[in-house]
């Protein structure tokens, strides 16, 4: 490798740490005097420098620092490398006295019995990606036990079949009858956008048309990429919802509706296209024809007796791909694509995330790397402690009492992710999560209803609306949908995030009501899909209370700043607590408290529903609820116990 004197030195200095645990070297180790001279070595041949000379490209590019011909303008001063050294083996690149990183190198080290299987550095990116592709699942299938094994025992309805490389047709087919050697298909994840194409989706009208060939011309580029994959890795079908499932029958939707669970957790793999908003992006690296983030240069250590090497990639300082920028995880049908998946590769603008119960790992870093996806924990997947909380394939009725508690908190982690996405049509809301709620069905005894399970017990219920809040410039107000969802007392009958007030297993919980009956009029046959209408039934102590804006008012997480809670004590009006209503609109002068837990530790509080009554026919008290509540326990202290109903 012929390196320049100053791209020797680091080998000693910046890469001589390894990249496993959290160092805070903040030394910047001497590189270059200046840009001037960095292009010079690169173009000699030194293949960091030119490393280093492609992320500051790429930084200027990106921030818009280009002459008229579209050249970059490098800033000046000194080239240093160093900076702090964590497990994502980042090293940072400065130029002068620049307060701001002007690029990103990484370095992980090789593993002794790594065999790269496409061949070296001097491969194309694409064939790289294929044979990637290609080697995870046989290593996911070789060296982790804990990975489920797709026994072919299930298919989908109907799957598209690949046919040979060179096909210029696919074709449709219902699997009811087929007699077949390979049952492996590839499942597809993506953003079907505003421009789907017609010819693209399958119809009652198109069903026979399509079963006898569809021109790969007529399909998207995501749709056409996820096809020659299909075939590069020899698995004969891939399923697409837009083509599998009829769009104009509602029985046909709702019947593939509730086998999504089945669909994503038996495929042989899914192909995530985490890059494009729409179809015409594909599942592929995009490569601009100016810096990619390929080739890679592999660096040996001097001076190490057990003769280690560090393979580096360059990025600039705005940005390593990770799941925070994938465009599918601000959509509420692909939250259960990922977390349902066995296997899932997510293809990015310049790189490939790979995803299974045991490895995560990267094109980049393929033996593992686990940055792209650090904070997005799958709640099936074992951890990077060798933890695995809940298994996908098995009845897990008999837990501790720790892990029922972690199990719940999973679900609600789930519902908060799941709340700040969107979806195209609300009423999808629990269709869409129902693939998940099907697998927490089996950790747990009781009735499911609109997103909530008996079994979780009071705090499925003690939801709250977040703080109207800035996203990508749009501000996000919480709302009702415009078509009936979920009943008053769930959170899918709110178009906006939500969060809970308990952190288990140190936050301690005390129930203090008695929940008799969820009861639901579902839409159709599924319990975990589209319903129109439910009743919740609890007995527990309730008291109306007045509220209140307040010029200077506490809040917390979850609880605005300014609207209080004023109960009569011991003959005299006081402040008692804090409300949260779910929807702006529904702000109103007094509000029947339901308290229903103790929570907190070491000092508990009681959180609880603010409900409006509801007119009708019977007997019965019934309420729709309008916020969730925190107050102390005294304004209580002098209730009896009452059964109401709530809708």
């Amino acid at each position: 490798m012929n390196l320049c004197s100053y791209c020797i030195s680091l080998r000693g200095t910046a890469f001589s740490e390894a990249a496993d645990k959290i160092t805070y070297n903040m030394t910047r180790y001497p590189h270059q005097p200046s840009c001037v001279e960095l292009i010079e070595s690169s173009s000699k041949g030194c293949p960091l420098c030119r490393l280093i000379l492609n992320s500051l490209s790429k930084q200027c590019r990106e921030s818009g620092l280009v002459d008229d011909n579209n050249t970059p303008v490098f800033p000046h001063g000194d080239i240093s490398i160093g900076g702090v050294v964590g497990p994502s083996g980042e090293r940072w690149i400065w130029v002068g006295h620049s307060p701001r990183a002007s690029g990103i190198l990484r370095a992980i080290e090789i593993p002794r019995d790594w065999i790269d299987p496409w061949g070296g550095s001097t491969a194309g990116v694409h064939d790289a990606s294929i044979a990637m592709l290609k080697e995870w699942p046989r290593m996911c299938y070789r060296d982790h036990p804990d990975c489920p094994r797709v026994d072919g025992t299930f298919l989908p309805s109907r799957l598209v079949r690949v046919g040979a490389e060179g096909d210029q047709k696919v074709r449709l087919v219902s699997t009811s009858n087929l007699n077949l050697d390979d049952r492996r298909y590839i499942a597809l994840s993506h953003c079907w956008g505003l421009n789907m194409p017609l010819c693209a989706q399958t119809f009652k009208e198109t069903l026979r048309d399509h079963e006898k060939g569809i021109n790969l011309i007529e399909l998207t580029k995501t749709f056409i990429d996820t096809i020659i994959i299909a075939r590069k890795l020899q698995v004969p079908f891939v399923w697409i919802d837009s083509l599998c499932i009829l769009q104009n029958s509602k029985e046909d939707w709702e019947t593939e509706a509730a086998q999504m669970a089945d669909v994503y957790s038996n495929a042989y793999v899914t192909l995530a296209a985490s890059a494009s908003s729409d179809g015409t992006q594909g599942c592929r690296i995009q490569d601009d024809g100016q810096e990619s983030f390929w080739p890679y240069i592999d660096i040996p250590l001097s001076g190490h007796r057990d003769q280690k090497s560090y393979r580096l990639f360059s990025w600039s300082s705005l940005g390593i791909a990770t799941l925070q920028d994938d465009v599918l995880q601000t959509r509420g049908w692909t939250l259960q694509e990922r977390e349902l998946s066995p296997r899932i590769a997510h293809f990015f603008k310049d790189t490939i995330i790979w995803e299974c119960r045991s490895l995560r790992a990267s094109l980049n870093y393929p033996w593992k790397d686990s940055f792209g996806v650090s904070g997005h924990r799958r709640v099936f997947d074992i951890d990077s402690y060798g933890r695995k909380f809940l298994d996908v394939s098995q009845d897990n009725t008999n837990m501790t009492e720790e892990q029922r508690l972690l199990m719940i908190a999973d679900w609600i982690r789930l519902i908060k992710l799941y709340s700040r996405r969107c979806l195209t049509k609300q009423t999808d809301i629990l269709p869409a999560i129902s693939g998940i709620a099907r697998i927490f069905a089996r950790f747990g005894a009781g009735a499911y209803g609109a997103g909530c399970f008996e079994s979780h017990g009071i705090i499925s219920f003690l939801w709250v609306v977040d703080t109207p809040h800035t996203d990508k410039g749009v501000t996000r107000i919480s709302s009702r949908p415009a078509q009936y969802t979920a009943p008053s007392w769930s959170w899918a009958s709110v178009v906006g995030a939500v969060s809970w007030s308990w952190y288990p297993p140190h936050d301690k919980i005390e129930s203090l009501v008695t929940i008799k009956t969820i009861s639901m009029t579902l839409s159709g046959n599924d319990e975990f899909g589209q319903v129109e209408g439910g009743i919740l039934q609890m007995s527990g102590k309730l008291r109306k209370f007045r509220t209140q804006s307040i010029e200077h008012g506490y809040g917390s997480t979850g609880d605005p700043a300014g609207l209080t809670l004023i109960g009569n004590i011991n003959g005299s009006e006081r402040r008692v607590g804090w409300i949260a209503f779910d929807v702006l609109d529904e702000i109103c002068e007094f509000v029947y408290c339901l308290a229903c837990a103790k929570i907190g530790f070491p000092w508990p509080q009681v959180y609880g529903l603010a409900l409006l009554p509801v007119e009708n026919k019977s007997s019965q008290r019934t309420y729709r609820r309008v916020g969730r509540i925190r107050a102390m326990e005294k304004p209580w202290s002098d209730e009896s116990p009452t059964e109401i109903t709530i809708t």
